[in-house]
């Protein structure tokens, strides 16, 4: 929000402060070099380059945009050469024409590159890549140790020097590695020739760098690569395209050796981390467009003038006894250095600039034999910039929010154009870590023994010998009154079954169970288009179960134990209601009178949010979740790359 504050609000300053400077007498003969700077000042903070997924298929409006705004910048410099012939100030313009030049094209070019008709035409080599890649092996030449038949694309070859027709000048263009395709599929092949790197090629590159006795010894730089070609696969749920379903075998046949390792759903869970990173990197910030090596040229040829030109400016400043211009003209120059150089650092610590180090490491030989090449390559890759996701779990409780009414001087019809709305209920509580126990679980429950198609919590119910005595909560109308039922009954036994006396195992099942029960509920609250079903009708169910809440449970001043107790009081009078707050009453005190052992109440607790966090997780709304990502994004989305990859799909006979 800061950021769309910052990009929406400063057009609007700058024309304010230039309104200022041409009223002032003693600067109005600055004008044109304040604007040029003011607005190379803007294009120069290029880190973020979209606010939501609209603004990428917006690229076109944004090259209009940067155009007029370099005409118009250049017609002042222009104009204030015909006026002033100050030889000084007109090489300080010229040097904010040249920032200007090479600066506002290239949140275009990053919007351009994100937009879904370039996506597609990219992803197409990628789907007819992965389609004949597996067409003619075998699974028993692969090896999910070593990598070995792992092919997958991490990065294509670089330009290439070729010949033109008509000149015997060399010049660039981007290398054609692909094949045409023949009939009748027409699916192009790509030649893997050296400059081809693939998380195979990553894995037996011999370079101390990537060793496990050397700087990779606990196999992090390696799994950069693997983050990167994985991401390449889920931008193809951006774009349409799918995965042959051997590619999902496969893809599940590496899921489940690294889960098999010890702290093995760390391993993964940070795979996944890193992918979703450079999926936040390629749709909203300049990274992709930046570490192309004209852009870097343009930025190593850049620093030494923005860092020169304040030095000649105090030199000819103190020779002609003018110092106070020329100190004006210096601090406007070391600020643009300053945020030069902060976005310079942010650009070669980020990670699709550790993926180009790696890929580069892995081509070069020379590199792979000089020691000092690999250091430095490992202390790039080694430091770590501040993520957007937190890893946190954003919590709801709907028997502790049930009361709470949005304040109107807030929210109201005058601020709906503005802000939105809240409805009775919506008040989030305290967020949570998320726990090293709450992955773990989200592997175990992967790893059960189940048939590709996920069901709404009845697999950990057999687990536990309660499936016909609990099946009825998981066998409702939608998703969302599963969700609501099993989570007012969690809240209920929270309340209702002594907790002292736990042991650590049975503290971690309690763990997993209140904060999967509070976040899935936060999530049909706050994020329900990431959840199964039509998000309008959620809300809907949503507002309703607060309506019951409020007339059976009272309002704000009744205390969490009073609320309790009257849904324990109603269990006996609306045994014939079918309302979500009677369910929820009705299945926490069977789960209260009916599970034997405190403990074990939390171990099927823990086992069916586990399921259910599973169940919710596949969804075709990739735009949702790529919304999310602008916010720090959403643990469902990780656990949604994770299904995604195993081809793994909620049971078609569900309901939804």
């Amino acid at each position: 929000m800061v950021a769309f504050a910052a990009y929406a609000l400063t057009p609007a300053l700058i024309v304010y402060t230039l309104g200022l400077i041409q009223n002032a007498r003693f600067c109005s003969g600055h004008l044109p070099i304040c604007a040029t700077y003011l607005v190379a000042f803007l294009g120069n903070v290029d880190s973020y380059t979209a606010h939501s997924m609209g603004d990428i298929e917006r690229w076109k409006s944004f090259k209009v945009d940067s155009a007029a705004k370099f005409i118009l910048v250049s017609w002042m410099i222009v104009q204030y050469e015909f006026v002033f012939s100050d030889l000084l100030s007109g090489a300080i313009l010229g040097v904010l024409f040249v920032i200007l030049f090479t600066k506002f094209d290239g949140r275009a070019q990053a919007l351009k590159l994100a937009s879904n008709s370039m996506m597609q035409k990219d992803d197409r080599y990628l789907a007819d890549y992965m389609s004949t890649e597996h067409q003619w092996r075998d699974s028993s030449d692969e090896d999910p140790a070593t990598m070995r038949g792992y092919r997958y694309l991490v990065r294509g070859p670089e330009e290439a020097k070729v010949h033109s027709l008509c000149s015997t000048k060399k010049w660039r263009r981007k290398a054609a590695p692909w094949r045409d395709g023949d009939a009748p599929h027409y699916r192009q092949l790509l030649e893997v020739t050296d400059e081809v790197i693939t998380v195979e090629k990553v894995w037996n590159c011999k370079g101390r760098l990537l060793s496990v006795s050397g700087g990779d010894s606990d196999g992090r730089l390696k799994d950069l690569s693997l983050s990167f070609s994985l991401f390449k696969f889920i931008r193809l749920r951006f774009t349409g395209y799918s995965l042959p379903q051997e590619a999902h075998n496969k893809l599940w046949r590496l899921i489940q050796r690294m889960l098999s390792e010890e702290n093995g759903y760390e391993r993964v869970f940070r795979v996944i981390e890193v992918e979703l990173a450079i999926l936040f990197d390629f749709f909203y910030t300049k990274h992709p467009v930046n570490l192309h090596w004209r852009t870097l040229v343009y930025r190593l040829l850049l620093l030494p003038v923005v860092l020169g030109i304040p030095m000649l400016l105090l030199y000819f400043a103190i020779s002609a006894e003018s110092v106070l211009p020329a100190v004006d003209f210096a601090s406007l120059m070391i600020s643009i250095l300053v945020v030069e150089l902060a976005q310079f650092g942010i650009m070669i610590f980020s990670e699709w600039a550790k993926v180009t180090y790696i890929c580069n490491y892995v081509r070069n030989e020379w590199w792979q034999m000089n020691i000092c090449a690999g250091k430095l390559i490992e202390i790039l890759c080694r430091v770590s910039l501040v993520k957007p996701w937190g890893r946190e779990l954003r919590q709801y409780s709907l028997l502790k929010s049930y009361s709470y009414s949005p304040p109107k001087w807030i929210y109201n019809r005058l601020t709906a154009a503005y802000l939105d709305q809240k409805i009775n209920g919506q008040k989030q509580i305290a967020h949570t870590n998320l726990s090293k126990q709450v992955k773990k679980a989200i592997a175990r429950s992967l790893g059960k023994d189940f048939t590709r198609y996920l069901e709404k919590g009845q697999a950990s119910l057999r687990c536990n010998d309660l499936f016909d005595e609990l099946s009825w909560a998981c066998d409702l109308e939608t998703t969302t009154h599963v969700i609501l039922v099993w989570h007012i009954a969690t809240t209920f036994c929270e309340h209702k079954v002594a907790c002292a006396q736990l042991s650590q195992e049975q503290r971690h099942n309690f763990d997993i169970a209140t904060k999967l029960s509070q976040y899935l509920a936060y999530l049909v609250v706050f994020a329900p288009t990431l959840l199964p079903g039509h998000p309008c009708r959620t809300k809907y169910i949503f507002g309703r179960a607060i309506s019951e809440a409020r007339e059976k449970l009272g309002g704000s001043s009744v205390s969490m134990e009073e609320r309790i107790q009257k849904l324990k009081m109603g269990i006996d009078n609306e045994q014939c209601q079918e309302t979500i707050v009677a369910r929820g009453a009705r299945l926490g005190m069977q789960l209260v009178n009916g599970v034997v052992g405190e403990g074990r109440i939390w171990k099927v607790l823990a086992d069916f949010w586990a399921d259910m966090m599973l169940y919710v997780a596949p969804s075709n709304d990739t735009a949702a979740h790529a919304k999310y990502l602008t916010t720090g994004g959403e643990f469902v989305t990780h656990v949604w790359v994770l299904v995604s990859h195993a081809g793994i799909t909620r049971d078609p006979y569900g309901g939804e």
